[in-house]
């Protein structure tokens, strides 16, 4: 390279380089980065799963979290040492899975649920709930929510009458509850026209407001049931709302991890199926796919069986003998036909049983007037060419002649 050469290609190396710092500088003079949020559409896991935000809330405070959909939360109890919110009882509960349930909660868990369905009746149609007393039902005028609140277990709605008709425009009815442990009561809100009923005096705590009851706590072994009247105040929307997270939070202090229950409606059956048997479900796909193959996919032409005329009995046994010599050339047939002769000759005279291949042949050579090396190479060894098949075929002949006329004799 000439040294004109070189200085033109450091030239345009330091020009280009000149470029990019100036474009560089220029770039961060004339912009700035900036942080903008936007509302973006609600995400897949929150339009299935009402407690998205409480998972997470929950994550952050540093539990374990898992959210699942069952129908029977008793075939998977979690730990004794992890708590189970559900968002549905089912109904029709067992006698095996309610003592399930039971030996569970005896043994520590912590079970958070809502009752159902109303139940205006004096009989309740959960077997679990029914075990305990708890019943949900609309409010009365006539219930006296005194005489299932009292002491410093249950604080009655807020005093602020203004505040209070707010929340019961909306819908919700605002209660203030003295946690044990908590210096301070906290405040949520109850879905109105739902309240408990403690049918047998068995809870420790009681919390509600002039409605009636929404949060009861029962000690089961070294356990705990809270039954609160509705599970809304920890969905997506409402959790950030007043005291619900740390209402969450006080209700699940102490587990090892958390379980979320957010349904129990049975999956469609294509998810079942691929759930269970996913192998057989993928092995019934390629056989599908290769029966289409085979009978949409065929190539070449399709022979038309109309045309072909039929064969007489002569034409189909040639046409197999045809064939059977394709596959090894009459090589079996000569197998079968010298093992025989070698049989007949043993039959015919005895005394060669006695004897070895080697001498067998030589006798046999010797009575013949053949070679003795013909005799023993047709009888006992391989042929796997055609013309030492010729020649065996021809040996074999005047074996059997020879046999033929010793008998004749």
């Amino acid at each position: 390279m000439s040294t004109i050469n070189r200085f033109v290609l450091w030239g345009l190396g330091a020009l280009l380089l000149a470029s990019v710092a100036w474009y560089t500088l220029w770039f961060f003079n004339h912009y700035e980065r900036q942080t903008q949020e936007r509302r973006v559409d609600v995400s897949p896991q929150a339009q299935r799963n009402p407690f998205f935000a409480a998972e997470l809330f929950l994550i952050e405070l540093g539990y374990e979290v898992e959210s699942f959909r069952a129908r029977d939360l008793t075939a998977r109890l979690p730990a004794p040492s992890d708590a189970l919110l559900v968002r549905r009882l089912p109904a029709d509960f067992t006698d095996q899975q309610r003592i399930a349930l039971k030996e569970w909660l005896y043994a520590g868990g912590v079970l958070i649920l809502t009752p159902p369905s109303f139940d205006e009746d004096d009989e309740i149609n959960n077997a679990f709930l029914a075990d305990i007393g708890v019943q949900l039902r609309t409010p009365r005028k006539d219930d006296s929510p005194d005489n299932e609140c009292d002491g410093d277990a249950c604080v009655a709605s807020k005093d602020n009458t203004s505040e209070e008709a707010t929340e019961g425009e909306s819908g919700y009815q605002t209660v203030a509850m003295l946690l044990t442990g908590e210096p301070e009561p906290i405040h949520a809100a109850f879905r109105q026209g739902r309240v408990l009923r403690d049918g047998d005096l068995w809870a420790e705590e009681r919390f509600g407001s002039s409605q009636g009851t929404h949060l009861l706590t029962f000690a089961t072994g070294r356990g705990r049931v809270y039954v609160l009247s509705d599970l809304d105040l920890f969905t997506n929307g409402r959790i950030k709302e007043l005291d619900h997270a740390f209402l969450l939070s006080h209700l699940v202090a102490g587990s090892r991890k958390v379980w979320i229950q957010y349904g129990i409606d049975t999956p469609s059956l294509p998810l079942l199926l691929w759930q269970k048997i996913p192998f057989i479900l993928v092995s019934l796909g390629v056989l599908l796919l290769l029966m289409g193959w085979r009978l949409f996919l065929y190539t070449g032409p399709r022979l038309n069986l109309d045309k072909v005329q039929r064969r007489n009995l002569l034409e189909h046994i040639d046409a197999t003998a045809d064939y059977a010599w394709r596959l090894d050339r009459g090589y079996r047939l000569f197998d079968h036909n010298r093992v025989a002769l070698e049989q007949a000759w043993r039959k015919r005279h005895p005394g060669l049983n006695m004897m070895d291949n080697r001498q067998r042949a030589e006798w046999i050579a010797e009575k013949t007037g053949m070679a003795a090396r013909a005799v023993e190479r047709s009888l006992y060894q391989p042929i796997t060419k055609d013309q030492d098949f010729i020649k065996a075929t021809l040996v074999l002949q005047q074996l059997a002649s020879g046999l033929k006329q010793r008998e004749l004799r």
